[in-house]
């Protein structure tokens, strides 16, 4: 009788563990998703920015090609700042 009762009860350790490992996978994965979405982010806004840098050489009004060539540059920098935050934040 007491062996069929120990098969019934759970090993916790066992239990615990396997949650573990699942989590830590769960984890790796998400980092990697989340990397991958900040590259994506990344190219995306380069993008962007090259995309007003050939507008602003387009341009014949000095103001224009300088409001888009500093704001391309203002875009970069800041989404720069923030993905490695974000990167920072997702490796913490």
């Amino acid at each position: 009788m007491e062996a069929k009762t120990a098969n019934v009860i759970p090993d916790l350790e066992t239990a615990t563990q396997r949650a573990t490992e699942a989590n830590e996978r769960l984890v790796g994965a998400g980092r990697k998703i989340t990397g991958a979405y900040l590259d994506g982010i990344e190219k995306y806004v380069a993008g962007l920015a090259q995309f007003e840098r050939k507008i602003a050489e387009q341009s014949q009004v000095e103001a224009i090609t300088t409001l888009l060539e500093t704001h391309a540059k203002v875009t970069e920098e800041i989404v720069k700042a923030s993905v490695s935050a974000a990167r920072e934040f997702v490796t913490a």
